[in-house]
């Protein structure tokens, strides 16, 4: 294997390359065609996190800008304990490198507030470990976190050295001084006392934690049982059993490790099982059950120190919140959004089928199932799921708008007529005739237009108002009356076949023929015997299509021959038959063409003309008014 190590000047530079997808150890680059970095060839320093001035915490900025800066899942494993106990170098001895962490031998604090350093986890596992970042983790990386002690007389002791602790540190690394003594359980104790300063609410629970209890510069003879067997003792004292209750409840996963001297013989095996314990350890820090990134790990360190500046008690919903709503959730929303905006309709015009090109339903959809691992925070989940709704509803009409714009534009004008009542008057049909009885209404009429605009959007379209064109027009209320003139006049000599059975039979026999001279005029049906009698004399019949309702029919035996008889209409047969026809109410005329001047249908046609037009007089007219 090719090991290529490049010694970066500057924190820029190793960004640089981090972005470029190579393998970082802080100041050594490994190209990935290396398998394995071994830390011990590395030279790295810690960087400071949280300080203090004048009493006063503050987040350094070097080591919060190299928190944004991480990508993968972040495993924080945390060292507090006694003051002086050797946690530093412990710390640094897990990296296998010496001094990351500065520690000395004298009685003065070495580490004040949170020193840090960010490792990738492959760094210091073997090739052929089991423990190796699965798949698609290959960015998972180790924060190492060293707190100032505990109980050293020259050092602060600072709350939020302790919260920091109980929050973020997935396994919790305490450090006691030469042995397991009742005074470092209550040094642990006092670090847990910091989960009061934790707001809960409900049944809300601090994210599990491991503790490895490590007794360095050890003199006694402990076995991996001890701290079980120190937990497990009773005593008559409550206070005492409550410590013990406390930190089995805090912590339900413990080891136990004992460090010699350095130098004594089981020294370097003590401390590699150590560091091997704790590298097979490590968990990624989850906050609702995300796993939190470097910006969201920034954000709630930012969030811890302000609120326990302003009410000394961090909120847990607000841990929660600022992991899951403000790290994933919001930063979710805002790229659906984004992506919602950069798809969005570019319209040139109005389209009618714009509501199935509606994305947001799909969207929101998108949204559950990117979340649906946060199913058990619905209170979050639905806030972040209203506030992108609220986004595309607000992207979607700002489309919608354009398109009622382009809508709104006029596809064509048309322009519309009606007649509106000026006057009316009474007059007859005819001034002579057969019709000059009848009496109907002549309405003079003003002819109004108006505009009818029809939009782009269709739907009903907008009319301006009526205004005259100062036009009349007359009409007939009984409008079957205006097509009177349209009727066809027909004159000719038909064959009539009489009712009278010696006539019938004289024709059979002898060849008689009734000739008739027949008109068809004004809804009437009448004939005469011959010339003489058509300008001397009175009809021999009529047929008033006004008052008998009647029907014609072509014979479809003989193409000569039609039939006039009372229509479904005439319930009972023809009315008044006896003043205008012999035969009867039921009778029916028959009427042979054969030697006509006009063809059988020219008087099929023509008479079916006239029927229709006097069953509408009669329906508009009225049988008394007709008979009148």
């Amino acid at each position: 294997e090719l090991l290529l190590v490049l010694q970066l000047d500057t924190l820029e530079a190793v960004r640089g390359l981090r972005n470029a997808n190579v393998q970082l150890c802080r100041n050594l680059v490994v190209v990935p065609a290396a398998a394995h970095c071994p830390a011990a060839q590395i030279s790295m320093k810690s960087l400071p996190l949280l300080k203090f001035k004048d009493e006063t915490a503050y987040l350094a900025p070097e080591g919060l800008d190299e928190i944004k800066t991480l990508q993968g899942p972040l495993c924080p494993i945390i060292f507090i304990g006694d003051g002086r106990s050797g946690k530093s170098y412990l710390a640094s001895r897990l990296l296998d490198i010496d001094s990351v962490f500065v520690s000395s031998d004298s009685a003065d604090p070495v580490t004040e507030g949170v020193d840090m350093i960010v490792v990738p986890t492959r760094t210091l596992l073997d090739p052929t470990d089991t423990s190796m970042p699965d798949e698609g983790q290959e960015d998972e990386q180790i924060l190492v976190l060293d707190c100032e002690g505990g109980n050293n007389a020259m050092a602060a002791i600072r709350t939020l050295v302790n919260v920091f602790g109980i929050v973020l540190g997935t396994v919790v690394v305490f450090v006691a001084n030469g042995m397991a003594t009742e005074q470092a359980l209550q040094n642990l104790n006092a670090s847990l006392a910091a989960r009061s300063l934790i707001r809960l609410e409900g049944n809300a629970q601090l994210p599990t934690q491991d503790l490895v209890f490590v007794v360095n510069k050890n003199t006694l003879r402990y076995d991996t049982s001890a701290l079980e067997k120190i937990l497990d003792q009773k005593y008559d004292d409550p206070g005492r059993q409550e410590l013990r209750e406390t930190v089995r409840t805090a912590f339900p996963r413990r080891d136990f490790f004992a460090v010699p001297l350095m130098g004594m013989p089981d020294f370097e095996p003590s401390v590699g099982a150590l560091r091997g314990h704790l590298v097979e350890a490590r968990r990624p820090l989850l906050v609702g059950g995300v796993s939190v990134s470097g910006t969201q790990l920034a954000g709630l360190l930012n969030l811890l120190v302000s609120e326990i500046r302003k009410t000394n008690e961090v909120s847990f919903p607000s841990m929660k919140r600022c992991v899951i709503f403000d790290g994933f959730l919001a930063p979710l929303v805002n790229k659906l959004a984004d992506d919602v905006r950069a798809a969005l309709p570019q319209l040139d015009d109005y389209d009618p089928e714009l509501a199935s090109r509606d994305p947001r339903q799909m969207v929101v959809s998108s949204f559950n199932d990117s979340s649906v691992h946060l199913a058990h925070e619905a209170m979050l989940r639905d806030e972040a799921r209203a506030l992108l709704q609220q986004r595309l509803d607000g992207l979607w009409r700002e489309v919608e708008m354009a398109n009622e714009a382009f809508g709104n534009e006029v596809f064509h004008v048309a322009q519309e007529e009606r007649e509106a009542l000026a006057s009316s008057k009474k007059l007859p049909v005819r001034q002579r005739g057969l019709l000059k009885k009848i009496v109907v209404t002549s309405n003079t009429l003003i002819v109004e237009s108006r505009a009818v605009v029809h939009k782009k959007r269709g739907g009903e379209p907008e009319c301006s108002d009526w205004t005259s064109t100062k036009r009349t027009v007359q009409r007939l209320e009984e409008s079957a009356f205006e097509c009177l003139n349209k009727l066809p006049i027909i004159k000719g000599h038909l064959y009539k076949h009489s009712p009278s059975a010696l006539r019938s039979m004289l024709r059979l026999f002898n060849g008689h023929q009734q000739t008739r001279i027949c008109i068809l005029k004004e809804g009437h049906f009448v004939w005469w015997e011959s010339e003489a009698a058509l300008t001397g004399g009175s009809a021999n019949g009529c047929i008033n299509f006004f008052v008998h309702r009647a029907q014609v029919e072509a014979d479809i035996d003989d193409p000569a021959t039609f039939t006039i008889k009372p229509s479904a209409q005439a319930r009972g047969g023809w009315d008044m038959a006896d003043n205008c026809f012999t035969g009867g109410a039921n009778r029916a005329f028959h009427f042979d063409a054969s030697s006509c001047e006009v063809s059988r249908d020219d008087w099929v046609d023509a008479i079916q003309k006239h029927i229709e037009f006097a069953d509408l007089a009669h329906d508009q007219l009225g049988t008394t008014r007709l008979l009148d």
